[in-house]
């Protein structure tokens, strides 16, 4: 999957008067089409993996030639495009603070270890359990900003992270599963993918602040491309080059199950806004549940349906909180109402300038 960031678009001059209400619904209209196909489209992607490792693919190796596809695609869009250039610029303008290389380099291995450990997950579990797993990204984020202290545990925190929890154990039949009997590697692969969703969404944060989304997810790219090829070249010739009648399938995972929804997502982010991660998290697992009982005859159980929809609810919870932090504490939300003459927002020289978030959204 490729990676995702939520950074929308700086609002521009004109963009905050608003366009007229019947094109700015078409707008996010249209961006959540966008999404829904992206999900749709990774979801596909994964379940066409799954096959394609049935059929003796290595995974790593079919990761790596996704990563190189993408890194194609990408390249070709920064150097063809002046709205990209134009876009980039206005990114960094919006979010003067730099990211040094070392963030940039960790970005692009954090996408190595994500894309890798997915593929990995999907070949020893059903790809929706993989999926599912993989979605427990944003919980992840949340508990580590509790651990730096930038975030307070709280009641709802607390619930969310707990349901997350849950969702995890029913996903994986833990309550009706001896520990002999549950495939452990994959579900290591499974959390593994999700810590690499995580550092990479809040690496990707940064690194796009400093260089703008596209060209800093080209260098992600550039810099995963460098790490296969460094796991890969000790073993000679890649086994994939022999499975000449699976390239449709090979192709179709790098072209639409990577860099086709990677941009539509990008796209109908910028329109639809922090809503389009939820979207993401509900749908993906559901499209790649449908997808691969109805190709590869995996069918999940009415516990791990339910674990599902108990971890997904319970990570757009917590993907919500972590947004609106002052829904934790609804009482404390506007406390300089009370004392409008001491509004910290004010200084003699005007408002402070909001600064970008260093909390990133969702990102894959």
């Amino acid at each position: 999957m490729a990676a995702q960031t939520s950074s929308s678009p700086p609002v521009t001059v004109a963009a905050a008067r608003g366009p007229e209400p019947a094109r700015r619904g078409q707008g996010r209209l249209a961006g959540y089409a966008a999404v829904v196909v992206a999900a749709a489209l990774w979801g596909f992607g994964g379940t066409v993996a799954s096959r394609l490792f049935d059929a003796g693919v290595d995974p790593l190796e079919l990761v790596a030639t996704r990563t190189f596809i993408t890194l194609a695609g990408l390249a070709l869009l920064v150097a063809a495009g002046r709205a990209t250039r134009r876009q980039d610029r206005q990114d960094r303008q919006a979010a003067p603070e730099r990211a040094g290389w070392a963030v940039t380099v960790g970005f692009g291995v954090s996408v190595a270890v994500a894309n890798g450990c997915l593929f990995l997950a999907i070949q020893h579990l059903p790809v929706a359990v993989a999926m599912v797993l993989q979605n427990l990204a944003p919980a992840l984020v949340v508990g580590w900003l509790i651990v730096l202290g930038r975030r307070r545990m709280s009641l709802p925190l607390t619930l969310g992270l707990a349901a997350a929890l849950l969702g995890v154990a029913l996903v994986v039949r833990l309550p009706e599963t001896s520990w002999g009997q549950l495939d452990l590697v994959g579900i290591g692969f499974g959390l593994a993918t999700a810590a690499g969703v995580a550092a990479f969404s809040v690496l990707g944060s940064a690194a796009t602040r400093a260089h703008g989304a596209l060209r800093a997810n080209v260098y992600a790219f550039a810099v995963s491309s460098v790490v296969w090829l460094a796991v890969l070249a000790p073993g000679g010739a890649p086994g994939i080059t022999r499975h000449g009648d699976q390239w449709p399938g090979i192709v179709f995972v790098g072209v639409l199950g990577t860099l086709v929804p990677f941009l539509l997502y990008a796209w109908g982010t910028a329109r639809v806004g922090a809503q389009a991660g939820a979207v993401n998290i509900s749908l993906e697992p559901v499209f790649s549940a449908v997808l691969a009982w109805w190709w590869l005859s995996q069918r999940l159980t009415a516990m791990q349906i339910a674990g599902g929809v108990v971890l997904v609810g319970a990570v757009i919870a917590l993907q919500h909180l972590r947004e609106h932090p002052e829904r934790e504490h609804p009482e404390r939300e506007h406390p300089e109402r009370e004392h409008p003459e001491h509004d910290p927002r004010e200084r003699p020289d005007g408002p402070l300038k909001k600064q970008p978030d260093d909390d990133p959204g969702r990102g894959r």
